[in-house]
């Protein structure tokens, strides 16, 4: 059986990755396998670091939405995106997200051209 909650606690944990990630978070593209949860980054390939305004996003009915972000071509690499970390601005870790499954990617990460994280968004279990 799936993991149910009330919507007040699915909101909670959803704002609490907002609070937790706080202002200019950063949002890194990498390919290769994910490590466990929180563990450092060893042999994956760092794609690209997305840095986020005052706030990662806002949470409205269980679905945290974040804000939109354009990353400068000049600092990142080539490579399809598997997974995602989120972490503060001084780099400690919030959260990691696969791709696909916890957030979606289409394309791949190309030198020269920016990324854009636009209308990406998080849904809480069962909501």
């Amino acid at each position: 059986m799936a993991l149910s909650m009330s919507t007040t606690l699915r909101d909670a944990r959803s704002t609490a990755i907002v609070t937790a990630a706080g202002a200019s978070a950063k949002i890194k593209y990498y390919n290769g396998t994910r490590p466990a949860t929180g563990v450092a980054v060893t042999s994956q390939t760092l794609l690209a670091t997305l840095v986020g305004g005052s706030v990662l996003g806002t949470v409205t009915s269980q679905v945290l939405t974040f804000g939109a972000v354009t990353q400068n071509n000049a600092s990142h690499v080539s490579g399809t995106p598997t997974w995602v970390r989120i972490t503060t601005s001084a780099d400690v870790f919030v959260a990691d997200l696969s791709i696909p499954g916890d957030m979606t990617f289409t394309g791949t990460i190309a030198t020269g051209v920016d990324v854009t994280l636009g209308a990406t968004t998080i849904t809480e279990g069962n909501a």
